[in-house]
C-alpha cells in the first residue's frame, strides 16, 4: 500500500538538513520578501472579493481612486465613481501592478460593510477577515501583518474605527491612527523611534544614524556632495534665484514672483480682484479672497455675525473663539492658529519661509526638514 500523500506546497517553506548520525531535521525558513508580498497582495485582493469595502488612497489634501488614481475631493464621489468605474477588474491581477510595496497597508472604506458574496452583514475589517477564513474557508495568511487600515468615509466629521475620537479633516485621522491604534513592533535602539515593520526600522537607521552628518544642524547625508550642498544652500544663505529688476535675490521661484509683483508690479504677477481694490500675487489667493468676500455667504459663525461661502472659513474663524492653536514650531514650541502665521513666524529662527506637516501640523524651517519628518514620523516615502 502506498504512503500517505501530502500536497507539495507543506514542504514549500523547509529546508532539510542532515546531522552527522545522518537524521534528517527539518527547519522552519521565514518568507522571502517577494513570498510576504504575494501573500500581502492575495490578503487584499480577498478583502476587495468578499468585502462590500471601498479602496482609496489619500494624497496630502485629497482622495484619488484607488484603482485609476483620479483626483477626487468628496468622499461620496469617491465612493460612487468607484462603484460605479471599477466594480469588473481582475482583482489579482489587477493588485499586482498597484501593490508594489509590503509595508504599506491600503486603506478601506468600511461603513456598512457586509459580504458581497452570502450577504451576510459583517461589524469591522477583522470581522470580515475571520469570516473569510471560518465561512468561505479561503487561505487568508494572518501571519504576514496588517494589510489594510479602516476608515469611515463621511462628509462632516472622520471618525476613529477604533475608539469614540472624531476630527474635521482626515490628515488628522491618519495621524491619529498611526500614533494611537497602530503596534510599532521595532524601535530604534538609538533614537527610539518605533516602527510597524522592521524594514523602514533599518531605513530610518541608515537616513538618520549612518552617513555624513553635519556640523551645524546635525542632520545626516548619504554623501559628502550632498552635505556639501546641503551646507552652501542652507548655512551659507546662497540665495538662486535673483530679481532682473534690483539686486535682491530669493530661496525660490514663488518668492521671487510674489517679490515681482509686490515690490516692482509687473502686471504678469499682479492679480486684481474686479469687484474690490485688492491685488492678490497667486491665482489661488485670488480665488479665495473671491469667495470669501464677494460671493453670497451660506455658511454663519454660530457665536458672532461672521459669514463666508465657504464651511472651512467658518471652522477658521471659530479658532479666534475657542482659543485653539494646533499649528506648533517645532523649534520653539510657540504654537499658533493658523498654519500661515506659524510659516511667518518660523522666518525668525533663520530667515526662511517656513513648512507645516499637514498631518501633526508642528513647523519646520525647510522643505528638507519637513520631508525628513514626514518620512520618519509618519511614513510617508
Amino acid at each position: 500500500m502506498s504512503s500517505s500523500k501530502f500536497p507539495t506546497a507543506i514542504f514549500s517553506d523547509k529546508k532539510r538538513t542532515y546531522s552527522s548520525t545522518g537524521v534528517v531535521k527539518i527547519k522552519e525558513e521565514k518568507p522571502t520578501c517577494v513570498e510576504k508580498l504575494a501573500n500581502i497582495r492575495r490578503n487584499i485582493a480577498l478583502l476587495l472579493h468578499y468585502g462590500n469595502v471601498t479602496p482609496f488612497q489619500w494624497m496630502s489634501t485629497r482622495f484619488k481612486c484607488f484603482y485609476c488614481s483620479k483626483d477626487i475631493t468628496d468622499c461620496d464621489n469617491l465612493i460612487s465613481h468607484t462603484n460605479q468605474k471599477h466594480s469588473n477588474l481582475h482583482l489579482e491581477e489587477f493588485i499586482k501592478k498597484r501593490v508594489k510595496s509590503k509595508d504599506v497597508p491600503i486603506k478601506l472604506d468600511v461603513q456598512n460593510i457586509a459580504c458581497k458574496v452570502c450577504l451576510e452583514p459583517i461589524d469591522s475589517l477583522q470581522g470580515l477577515i475571520s469570516h473569510i477564513i471560518q465561512t468561505h474557508e479561503d487561505n487568508y495568511d494572518v501571519e504576514v501583518g496588517v494589510c489594510a487600515f479602516p476608515f469611515v468615509l463621511t462628509k462632516d466629521e472622520y471618525a476613529c474605527t477604533q475608539c469614540e475620537d472624531r476630527f474635521d479633516n482626515f490628515s488628522s485621522l491618519v495621524s491619529h491612527m498611526y500614533k494611537i491604534h497602530v503596534s510599532h513592533s521595532y524601535v530604534c535602539q538609538i533614537c527610539g523611534l518605533s516602527f510597524l515593520y522592521k524594514d523602514r526600522m533599518m531605513r530610518h537607521f541608515n537616513n538618520s544614524h549612518v552617513g555624513y552628518r553635519c556640523s551645524i544642524c546635525k542632520k545626516m547625508f548619504e554623501g559628502q556632495k550632498t552635505l556639501a550642498r546641503h551646507k552652501e544652500l542652507k548655512h551659507g544663505q546662497v540665495k538662486v534665484h535673483n530679481c532682473s529688476l534690483c539686486s535682491l535675490r530669493f530661496y525660490n521661484d514663488y518668492q521671487l514672483k510674489v517679490h515681482m509683483g509686490k515690490a516692482h508690479n509687473v502686471e504678469k504677477f499682479v492679480i486684481k480682484c474686479e469687484m474690490c481694490p485688492k491685488v492678490c500675487n497667486t491665482k489661488g489667493a485670488l480665488l479665495i479672497h473671491m469667495q470669501s468676500k464677494h460671493s453670497e455667504a451660506t455658511y454663519e459663525c454660530d457665536m458672532c455675525d461672521y459669514k463666508a461661502s465657504i464651511k472651512w472659513l467658518i471652522k477658521l474663524h471659530k479658532r479666534k473663539h475657542l482659543g485653539e492653536r494646533d499649528y506648533e514650531c517645532s523649534i520653539c514650541k510657540r504654537k499658533f492658529g493658523r498654519s500661515s502665521n506659524l510659516r511667518t513666524h518660523m522666518k525668525v529662527h533663520t530667515g526662511n519661509f517656513g513648512r507645516v506637516c499637514r498631518k501633526c501640523r508642528h513647523g519646520f524651517v525647510d522643505v528638507e526638514e519637513l520631508r525628513s519628518h514626514e518620512r520618519e514620523v509618519h511614513y510617508v516615502d
